[in-house]
């Protein structure tokens, strides 16, 4: 177990890296043992797929487990008293993916990308690399969420916890790191993409209030190296965020859909209508959409940087167009 003088959020997720680390070795060694002859369905129904489903159901148990230890552990380290509504069943968190689908159909699924490509004419160890990695991926991402689930339920069971606080632990995507520190409502979902190892931190109502300002985006990007720094938001865009551009407004400038291209260059359409920057550029109207939109266009973070060499100049194009507040 975790040291007594561990924080209760660091405790929590070496913990939950743990139960993580044990079902993904589990579901690996089940995996290698599908042989390459024919008989690969009878030897994935009755042998591979049952164990990386026990793998599975014993990781989320685990996790449920973990919660309400580690809500607390939350209250205890605050100074707060307080005597919960109810308990956790944790085996009755088991069994399924967050879908509602059930893990064996899941794990099927991983099994069916493998013979596909085996059809494709991909060589056979590329083809076992390739189902193993998205298995991993289901059973790491089901892990995952069966604590963040299980702790979003206790902490519905505790009247002192207000909310919770992402955690962002590196190395992490841009878009994770973005939501760094976000306050939530504990009924407001928990965003996340497959793999994802951000957790959830439950905070009292006087932690709700006063927010940690030490645990923000731009905090954790300060903390990476440039190396990081450039593989999480991209070379070009981590430059804008180290001359200080807002690193939401960097991020959500790639969202999907809004960037296009115009004579080589590139723009968005993030953030343009006068509810964001657009009533700073000028030039607004209707244009089809509910509100007024500029009519200016609007470089993305990547095209100011490679169009402008004068650092001076770039802080002044990246304020311009909102990038800077």
């Amino acid at each position: 177990m975790t040291a007594p003088s561990t924080s209760p959020d660091t405790a929590y997720y070496l913990d939950q890296q743990r139960v993580l680390r044990a079902a993904v070795d589990r579901a690996q060694s089940a995996w290698v043992q599908l042989p390459a002859g024919p008989d690969t369905v009878d030897v994935w129904t009755e042998q591979v797929r049952p164990e990386v489903v026990a793998a599975v159901e014993q990781a989320q148990a685990d996790s449920v487990a973990l919660a309400p230890l580690y809500v607390a552990a939350t209250l205890a380290a605050a100074g707060v008293v307080s005597a919960p509504l109810g308990v956790l069943v944790a085996r009755a968190w088991v069994g399924h993916a967050t879908t509602g689908l059930p893990l064996v159909a899941l794990m099927d699924f991983a099994f069916r990308h493998f013979r596909r490509t085996l059809t494709l004419g991909v060589a056979l160890s590329e083809a076992r690399t390739m189902g193993l990695a998205r298995l991993l991926r289901y059973v790491a991402t089901e892990t995952a969420d069966a604590g963040r689930l299980a702790t979003t339920a206790a902490a519905v069971l505790e009247p002192e916890i207000a909310g919770y606080e992402r955690g962002v632990h590196l190395p992490a995507c841009g878009r994770c790191i973005q939501l760094t520190g976000r306050l939530y409502r504990y009924s407001t979902g928990f965003l996340r993409h497959p793999n994802c190892d951000c957790t959830m931190h439950p905070v009292t109502r006087d932690q709700w209030r006063t927010g940690r300002p030490a645990n923000t985006p731009r905090a954790l990007f300060d903390r990476m190296t440039y190396a990081q720094q450039n593989k999480a938001f991209g070379t070009h865009a981590a430059t804008a965020i180290r001359a200080g551009a807002d690193i939401s407004r960097v991020v959500n400038a790639r969202r999907h859909g809004a960037v296009y291209t115009a004579g080589n260059h590139e723009y968005t359409r993030e953030a343009t209508t006068v509810r964001g920057v657009g009533g700073q550029l000028g030039d607004l109207a209707k244009r089809g959409r509910r509100y007024r939109t500029t009519g200016l266009a609007r470089p993305t973070p990547a095209q100011l940087v490679n169009a402008t060499q004068d650092e001076s100049e770039l802080v002044r194009q990246l304020r311009r167009f909102g990038y800077l507040r």
